[in-house]
């Protein structure tokens, strides 16, 4: 697993609910992190300026 997906925080969350009998706490505690991990990683995979502005990336050649 490259990277941990908005999905699997919850799941982890729901998971220490059940273990520790306080699925209700844990559970929303998993959803504020989910949000959290999905804006995080769209954020990151923003398209960069250099990229925008159609310069060759590696290992292209522009003509």
């Amino acid at each position: 697993m490259k990277r941990l997906t908005p999905f699997g925080v919850l799941l982890i969350f729901g998971l220490i609910g059940l273990l520790t009998k306080n699925f209700g706490l844990w559970f929303a505690f998993g959803i504020v992190a989910f949000i959290v991990v999905g804006v995080m990683q769209n954020r990151r995979e923003a398209p960069k300026p250099a990229e925008q502005d159609g310069e060759a990336k590696d290992g292209e050649t522009e003509v």
